[in-house]
């Protein structure tokens, strides 16, 4: 018998206090896993970023910041309409779905999980959303290029990848 134990990784509190923006990114991670067939409607990210909330166990004395700051980049970058479209009502979709790929022939395996897979009919597109875009992007891209090699074996079909900014909105395509 074979047993996989995942766990989801989360940054640890050192003495503790966190960074700010690791909350915030973390935080809206959470919201836009529960967000779905978005249409436009404030209330359905409103609905997300509490559910976001409501998990976030430690004490966040300044919740209510959190919250009118998350509902402030969400809304922003849900209003860039190559964002909205990703969350649109109808679009199958796989959320935190984690796959193992081996590195080369009988290489040792790797969990992947991609933020979300869409599931198009032209094909399905991986998504994976950062905070800020840093001035060298490359690491995120080579993150992307991985789940794109291994979900591509995987589906035994092409996919595609993009990364999504939220801070400020922007979505850039990563080819394999």
């Amino acid at each position: 018998m074979r047993l996989r134990i995942y766990q989801q990784k989360r940054a640890l509190a050192l003495l503790g206090e966190r960074d700010e923006e690791r909350q915030l990114g973390e935080m809206a991670h959470l919201a836009l896993y529960f967000l779905e067939d978005y249409d436009g409607t404030p209330g359905r990210i409103e609905e997300a970023v509490s559910r976001a909330l409501a998990l976030y166990t430690e004490p966040l004395p300044e919740r209510e910041k959190f919250r009118k700051r998350l509902l402030e980049v969400l809304t922003r970058a849900l209003s860039h309409p190559e964002i909205a479209r990703f969350f649109a009502p109808g679009i199958p979709d796989l959320r935190e779905h984690p796959f193992v790929r081996h590195k080369g022939r009988g290489g040792e395996p790797e969990v992947h999980r991609p933020d979300r897979v869409l599931l198009l009919p032209e094909g399905p597109v991986v998504l994976e959303y950062k905070l800020h875009r840093p001035e060298d992007p490359g690491e995120h891209e080579r993150q992307v290029r991985e789940y794109l090699s291994g979900l591509s074996l995987v589906l035994k079909q092409p996919v595609r990848g993009c990364l999504v900014y939220l801070e400020p909105p922007e979505v850039r395509e990563v080819r394999p």
